[in-house]
């Protein structure tokens, strides 16, 4: 790739999508000028913000509606459009469902309003790339392909030949994916005859970046977890010859921006995945997103268009997911030569994510989980640290890493560690545990180890900070910080255990129902309603808590107990409770680094017993309330460790 040396103005449609919005924060980098065609200039500042990107320097937003007539620009932005020197169409609907005049409207008259646009820039001053974002299924560029007709027959056609190929390839009817290929037929014959290069770059099915895999669009591999966690998928759609490509928004993302640092391009079509061969079939793949979700995997393999067949007639208010969303799995073996050749230029190779789909997994489940999650409020990113998901403030100085506790994630300790940062300045890492939140089930998980591999897991967080360590936990995951940090060796970590379980539950209920087998716990667990953990609660808290709050993460709770992962991951750190084996642990670990530990104790919790047998170093506090008082009382919570800080510097 030969580097340009005259300006980069970029014209870029969907900077606000999946794809988009990395692209633009990956184009944060350079010194080319975007333009980017949005609705309204207030929401995608806000979208972008939200993903990272602050700074707008060289960004304008020029306002249009890829489905109007001259993409509705006023003469000033048209203008500007008619600076730009390359341009990226990544726009559109990212919706399966799509009515066909709708579908219509948003591809063909954005191919044909931004194809217009390039002919003009190509006539005035020379158009250096066009870079053309469609799916992987499109029929064109391959050796195999069909023609993509005289330059004089329009792409709205729709007879014979051409139809009769379409119907083939595709096992089902979308008119999403069929617009989205009659705009990529429109704009090769447009560059064809307006000689200008095109670049069309082919992502397989989107999922998100590394290192998180967090994937907004719920669409796609979506569709399969969801009806997968409610156990509606009782087969496997396809089979061995099957396969679903996957590729991460930040490798899309990659191949554009070094697609527009290239002065001198020839073109190509670059399907984003990776080889048939190397990656899962069908079968495969489902086992090891059932695994993760912690359900169990379908046996028996129907071919896709039985299931097509089956689902148009009913079996969608079954499955809960489209017809169209089988529209991705394919037999097909996609030609990926030019696409290596073009990785080989940019020092990648083909697209992998089989490291990432666990997480991917993971995030879609607690999307579907927590439908509506909010935005993370400013300063907060979602990171992995170690083999966790996490929640990261950034700050000066030692970090504070807390671990939350049964029926809870990362999420819930929000306010203590906004509470911290403000206080102290520090950054902050907030841990889902194994199988909690965002993170992904633990690995080769057996019967009876759910307790130490949950201690693994944060002993690699802590393996990620090789400098001081502020460590604190809640409840059973007091006990699990207490463990990992005695099993590091390490003597730069000052823990703080709030709340810690210390052993059995003194209510009879609880006992007895802890004892149960994993899966009738587990199921136990999915059925409880906000109502009924509120009223678990209140049980086990002898103090006041603000009824708001109270409701608010009963329902939270709730919602996350829905998912197979995580209530199954609560039952098992139910069954280690209820073993006899947490106080001897507790105990030996405590004292082991008791200079360096303080135990925070709510005297109001009527669920636990308090901590017997503390070793003399331990410092010791108090408090009025009850188990969950760090999430109830997060500013208190929050200046007690903070004091306990200054104390001991």
């Amino acid at each position: 790739m030969s580097v340009h040396n005259e300006s980069t103005t970029i014209l870029m449609t969907g900077s606000t999508g999946f794809i988009g919005k990395e692209a633009v924060k990956q184009l944060g980098d350079s010194e080319a000028q975007l333009l980017l065609l949005v609705r309204s200039e207030s929401r995608a500042r806000t979208v972008l913000n939200a993903y990272g990107v602050t700074d707008f320097r060289h960004i304008t937003f020029i306002q249009g509606d890829l489905s109007a007539l001259g993409l509705g620009l006023n003469q000033a932005d048209r203008e500007r459009a008619l600076q730009a020197n390359i341009i990226i169409h990544a726009g559109g609907t990212m919706d399966v469902t799509l009515q066909p005049k709708v579908a219509e409207q948003i591809f063909m008259n954005g191919a044909r309003e931004i194809a217009k646009l390039a002919e003009e820039i190509q006539r005035t001053h020379g158009l250096r790339h066009f870079i053309h974002v469609v799916g992987f299924m499109s029929p064109y560029g391959r050796e195999d392909s069909p023609s993509i007709s005289s330059v004089n027959e329009d792409v709205g056609d729709k007879s014979g030949r051409h139809k009769l190929w379409i119907s083939k390839a595709f096992h089902s009817e979308s008119a999403y994916e069929h617009m989205k290929f009659e705009a990529d037929r429109y704009i090769r014959q447009h560059a064809e005859q307006h000689a200008y290069a095109l670049s069309v770059v082919n992502p397989s099915t989107v999922v998100g970046p590394h290192p998180t895999g967090a994937t907004e669009q719920t669409g796609g591999i979506g569709m399969m977890i969801q009806a997968m966690r409610r156990g509606r998928m009782p087969v496997i759609p396809g089979g061995l010859q099957h396969w679903l490509p996957l590729v991460s928004n930040d490798v899309v993302a990659q191949t554009l921006v070094f697609l527009t640092r290239d002065s001198n391009p020839s073109g190509g079509t670059y399907p984003l995945l990776s080889r048939k061969s190397d990656s899962p079939d069908m079968k495969e793949l489902i086992r090891l997103l059932a695994a993760e979700l912690d359900v169990a995997a379908p046996r028996w393999s129907v071919p896709l268009p039985m299931i097509h067949a089956a689902m148009k007639a009913g079996g969608t208010k079954i499955s809960g997911i489209p017809p169209e969303s089988i529209a991705f799995i394919t037999k097909q073996d996609f030609e990926v030569q030019q696409t290596e050749r073009l990785f080989e230029r940019m020092g990648k190779r083909l697209p992998e994510v089989s490291e990432l789909l666990p997480y991917v997994t993971a995030d879609l489940d607690y999307r579907f989980s927590y439908p509506s999650q909010n935005d993370l409020p400013q300063g907060w990113t979602r990171t992995r640290v170690g083999v966790l998901a996490a929640l990261m403030h950034e700050g000066q100085g030692d970090p504070w890493v807390i671990v939350h506790g049964l029926m809870s994630s990362a999420d819930d300790m929000m306010g203590l560690g906004d509470a911290l940062w403000s206080m102290t300045g520090n950054p902050v890492w907030l841990v889902d545990l194994a199988g909690f939140g965002r993170s992904p089930v633990q690995r080769n998980k057996e019967r009876g180890t759910a307790f130490q591999g949950q201690v693994k897991a944060v002993r690699s967080v802590l393996d990620e900070v090789q400098g001081p360590v502020k460590l604190v936990g809640h409840s059973v995951g007091a006990a699990i910080v207490a463990v990992a940090m005695q099993e590091s060796g390490r003597q730069n970590i000052q823990l703080a255990m709030l709340q810690p379980v210390w052993g059995g539950a003194r209510d009879g209920r609880q006992r007895l129902v802890s004892s149960f087998p994993r899966r009738l716990l587990r199921g136990l667990l999915s059925r409880m309603t906000p109502q009924q953990v509120a009223a678990q609660l209140k049980r086990a808290e002898a103090s006041e808590t603000h009824p708001t709050m109270l409701e608010d993460y009963a329902r939270r709770a709730s919602s996350g107990l829905k998912s197979p992962r995580i209530a199954g991951a609560n039952a098992d750190l139910l069954h280690w409770i209820q073993s006899h084996s947490a106080n001897k642990v507790l105990q030996t670990s405590v004292s082991a680094e008791a200079n360096h530990t303080l135990v925070v104790w709510g005297i109001n919790d009527q669920g636990y017993s308090r901590p017997e047998n503390i070793h003399s170093l331990v410092q010791h506090v108090e408090l009025p309330y009850g188990h969950q008082f760090p999430l109830f009382h997060a500013n208190e919570t929050a200046s007690l460790l903070v004091n306990w800080q200054m104390k001991r510097q």
